[in-house]
């Protein structure tokens, strides 16, 4: 057995690489910046509701911000291993941006809702496969759970950070004023992005595997089921909560993002070496338990410490099982399908976030929260024991044959 000559380059030049190098810093600070202007879209429903939207209407309109994302995220995986990756990443923030501004200019509920969350599933197509290919060129093979671990740090920060300044914002100026100002993160990504220095391309196209050679991989498939399920729990909750918190007469529905970020930074910071060293599926199994029971708790949350304490149990399940899931589906795939095996990843995750968001959106309007969150739980329980039972280990990173 004899491995790819550039596949032997690139593995002893990362080996010795730090884990907070340059290009790392600038990826994760593009993103970083990008999420906050997506996730403030997170109090969209609150909106939304405002002007009179019903939780069907709620979950037709965020959802179709993942549809989109699925749509466009296979053509930007192929295009990305072959043309590269920064312009990309530099793409879906000035989309962002553009169409985060028409929002602070309507006042009544209208079809430019749905026709703009469509550009921004887009655009985080654009940013979340780029910058997720960039964070695995710019680390060490030997650290990439970590690294990736780190990077969605500074994404999930925004989960908390951006809806809690958002509504203070909101509070004080109002919706409009907060679109407007949400408009420059965007654009201040954009011009990050174009500062990431990329790396050569040593590796001819023709090598580069179709998405059916990927997924068809040993492990691939299951590992993508399990990322679908978790993102039909994981897009779900985080629409839903700040409705649902209203219901239960809890006004501070941030303390679920707060205590579900605080989390995820705890486990990574503290924990994220653990699938490196242990294995990836053993890292994931008892965390994705974990995120499961926090789904179903929230079924049973009347106040506020019930969504303290499901803020905290989300966060630690999902903290760790996450990047463990994708370091794996990495591990399983060759160095130039690396955009291919993202968008594997970030399609199964979306796509199960829009049909949940679809379905349980018209769950909850006809049988209320709890049995929503009930049910969602359960659908990701099976999805626990799927993973658990068919999900296949790989301690090293992929080897290439010629």
């Amino acid at each position: 057995m004899t491995r790819n000559l550039n596949t032997l380059t690139n593995d002893a030049e990362n080996l010795d690489r730090p884990l907070f190098n340059r290009d790392f810093i600038l990826i994760t600070l593009s993103s970083f910046i990008f999420f906050f202007n997506f996730h403030s879209f997170i109090l969209l429903p609150v909106r939304i509701e405002e002007l009179g939207g019903t939780e069907a209407k709620i979950g037709f309109i965020m959802g179709m911000a993942a549809m989109a994302t699925i749509i466009t995220t296979p053509t930007v995986g192929i295009a990305i291993d072959r043309f590269g990756k920064k312009w990309f990443l530099a793409a879906g923030g000035i989309l962002m941006s553009i169409t985060t501004l028409p929002f602070a200019y309507m006042d009544t509920l209208n079809y430019l809702f749905p026709l703009l969350r469509v550009f921004q599933g887009a655009a985080l197509s654009l940013c979340f496969v780029s910058a997720g290919t960039l964070i695995v060129d710019a680390s060490s093979s030997a650290k990439r759970s970590q690294a990736i671990g780190i990077f969605g740090i500074f994404s999930i920060i925004n989960f908390a950070l951006a809806p809690s300044v958002g509504k203070v914002f909101i509070d004080y100026f109002g919706f409009r004023e907060f679109f407007i100002f949400d408009f420059f993160f965007g654009l201040m990504a954009f011009i990050i992005a174009l500062f990431i220095t990329e790396p050569l391309r040593t590796k001819n196209e023709e090598l580069s595997g179709n998405y059916f050679s990927v997924l068809f991989k040993q492990g691939v498939m299951i590992a993508a089921s399990a990322l679908f399920v978790a993102g039909m729990g994981f897009v779900t909750v985080i629409t839903f909560v700040p409705v649902f918190a209203g219901r239960i007469n809890v006004e501070q529905y941030e303390i679920f993002f707060i205590t579900y970020t605080f989390s995820v930074i705890a486990v990574r910071v503290f924990g994220g070496w653990i699938p490196d060293k242990y294995g990836k599926k053993k890292a994931s199994v008892p965390a994705f338990f974990v995120y499961a029971a926090s789904i179903i708790a929230l079924g049973f949350t009347t106040n506020w410490v019930g969504l303290l304490v499901s803020g905290i149990l989300f966060g630690l399940g999902h903290g760790l099982f996450y990047p463990a899931i994708y370091a794996l589906v990495m591990d399983l795939s060759s160095e130039i399908d690396r955009g291919k095996a993202i968008s594997i990843c970030s399609v199964s995750f979306t796509f199960g976030g829009m049909l949940g968001v679809f379905i349980y959106g018209v769950v909850a309007e006809r049988w209320g929260f709890p049995l929503m969150f009930q049910i969602l739980g359960i659908t990701s329980i099976i999805g626990f024991l799927i993973f658990s039972i068919f999900g296949k280990e790989h301690d090293k990173p992929y080897i290439q044959n010629k």
